[in-house]
């Protein structure tokens, strides 16, 4: 059996998970995979929980209407009702805060209706400080619906195995989270991996759909005494592991390979990049979500934008917005033409004018690529924010002085839209 890399992360009230137990009473006859392991999750919008978290669970049957409660000393967790996925019908987990100084068994109680079942997991005990540090550099490249995904292991960590997971963002579950429809575990030195064709739980109908919306998953782990993953896919012997999420949709057509980025939840989330190893003049292609306009801002020690190319979207035309010293500079900017900024460049800028009736998902990550140049050598932590109304062709004054306080405090445009 899979088990899978997921976490319930909402509490059921009491009253739900009595009834849901009484509808669904069943005796358990089995409890198998038994884990516990520091998590470190980075933002994503699957519906799971980011930060620093110690997840534990086991494969339960039946799942349907089991509760799981966990105790720890005086330390509680539940009842949370167990949650399945496409990959594994018996998964049942949860991921409190990790606390070094909490890494004994859980003594988990799993109940469905009158029947209780107690087991305990394997203990975390001794482990490095640090958590696992998340790939970067991850890429999508290859059109259709079998891309190539692609990531850097930062150095100072040799990782025991990795694994890559795949999220259906149109799938939610019971749970309020996003279905995990794909798990491969790779060999510990592997950095890039083809999704397949095929759907493995149904290889008659293709994994992929060509305007899907999809997260990948990387998890780069340790495990404990530094042997193989046990259980094929599953989370026995994990000890820690860092779990980064990568939004994602099939590229159509001819596209460069596309740096892809974390988001947290809600549409106008920024997208966060981590590029390493950039070089100056070196063009940088970013995947965002398409919206009407977008925020681009570097972060914290990267060196300024250079220049900036736009792909060809609706009427290919659009409005490029920043900082000049004092003065804010508005030119009208054609699609596949590259413009560069200023000398020294400019660490933001604003772009608008992407027609509404381009008719652009704002949740596809790959139909926006935006070539980028640096003024240097360095590294791309910056972030790209979706404006989901169109921006004024001629801000007004105050406005203006809005846009100039935030660009130089490296922040970003903030003027008055009107919708489109």
């Amino acid at each position: 059996m899979f088990l899978r890399a997921l976490v319930v992360s909402a509490l059921i009230a009491s009253t739900t998970l009595a009834w849901a137990a009484l509808a669904h009473a069943t005796p358990i006859t089995s409890i198998t995979h038994l884990n516990s392991f520091r998590d470190t999750r980075s933002a994503n919008d699957v519906g799971i929980g980011s930060g620093d978290l110690n997840q534990f669970g086991a494969d339960v049957v039946p799942r349907l209407g089991t509760t799981v409660t966990a105790v720890q000393g005086g330390f509680v967790v539940g009842p949370i009702a167990c949650a399945g996925l496409a990959v594994n019908a018996d998964f049942c987990a949860a991921a409190p805060l990790f606390n070094p100084t909490r890494t004994a068994t859980w003594a988990l109680t799993f109940q469905n209706g009158a029947d209780v079942a107690i087991a305990t997991t394997p203990a975390i005990g001794s482990i490095p400080a640090a958590p696992v540090p998340f790939p970067t550099s991850v890429t999508i490249s290859n059109s259709g619906t079998t891309p190539t995904l692609s990531w850097i292991v930062p150095p100072g960590f040799t990782p025991d195995a990795v694994r890559v997971n795949v999220f259906d963002k149109s799938v939610t579950l019971v749970n309020g989270q996003k279905d995990v429809i794909f798990v491969r575990s790779l060999d510990a030195t592997q950095t890039s991996f083809q999704i397949p064709a095929a759907n493995p739980q149904n290889p008659q109908q293709p994994l992929l759909k060509p305007n899907g919306q999809y997260v990948l998953n990387v998890q780069l782990i340790e495990t404990r005494g530094h042997v193989p993953l046990l259980n094929g896919d599953g989370n026995d012997n994990i000890l820690r592991r860092s779990s980064a999420f990568f939004d994602f949709s099939p590229l159509t057509g001819p596209q460069p390979a596309a740096f892809l980025p974390t988001r947290g939840p809600g549409i106008d989330a920024p997208y966060k990049f981590d590029v390493r190893a950039i070089l100056a003049n070196e063009t940088v292609f970013i995947d965002p979500f398409v919206a009407v306009g977008y925020k681009y801002a570097i972060g914290a020690g990267d060196p300024n934008f250079k220049s900036v190319l736009l792909p060809a979207v609706g009427d290919n035309q659009y409005t490029l917005s920043y900082m000049d010293g004092l003065n804010l500079i508005q030119i009208l900017l054609g699609a596949n033409s590259q413009f560069f900024f200023p000398q020294g460049g400019v660490g933001a800028f604003e772009v608008g004018g992407i027609e509404v009736s381009a008719g652009l998902d704002p949740n596809n990550v790959t139909a926006f690529i935006t070539g980028l140049t640096f003024v240097a050598d360095g590294q791309f932590t910056g972030t790209m924010t979706p404006v989901v109304t169109e921006i004024a062709a001629t801000p007004e004054p105050a406005t203006v002085l809005l846009l100039g306080a935030s660009l130089m405090g490296s922040g970003l445009a903030t003027h008055r839209r009107r919708r489109r």
